[in-house]
């Protein structure tokens, strides 16, 4: 082999190195720019979240609000019937 093959093959072989390297630098700006834009969906998420879960949060406390007031009418409802139907009795059965 002349020197001239030598250097010949040398400069093909950088050649190579240096489009491998470029193409790995491509590669590697793509990977970064997913990786900025997961890490942007995840913070983005994240707030998201935050914000269902102060949501869900007041629903489960107007939700178990709602089963004492319900609770409350289950006692107050016959009561006041039992009395509008002693009132109306009376009202029926007593002279004045």
């Amino acid at each position: 082999m002349t020197d001239e093959e030598n250097q010949e093959q040398g400069a093909e072989r950088r050649q190579t190195w240096r489009a491998e390297a470029d193409n790995l630098h491509e590669r590697l700006d793509i990977i970064e720019a997913l990786s900025r834009a997961t890490h942007d969906s995840v913070i983005e998420h994240i707030a998201e979240e935050r914000g269902t879960k102060a949501a869900i949060d007041e629903l489960i406390l107007l939700w178990r609000g709602s089963k004492l007031v319900v609770s409350g009418f289950k006692i107050l409802i016959p009561v006041a019937a039992a009395l509008l139907g002693a009132a109306l009795w009376v009202k029926d059965h007593v002279k004045w």
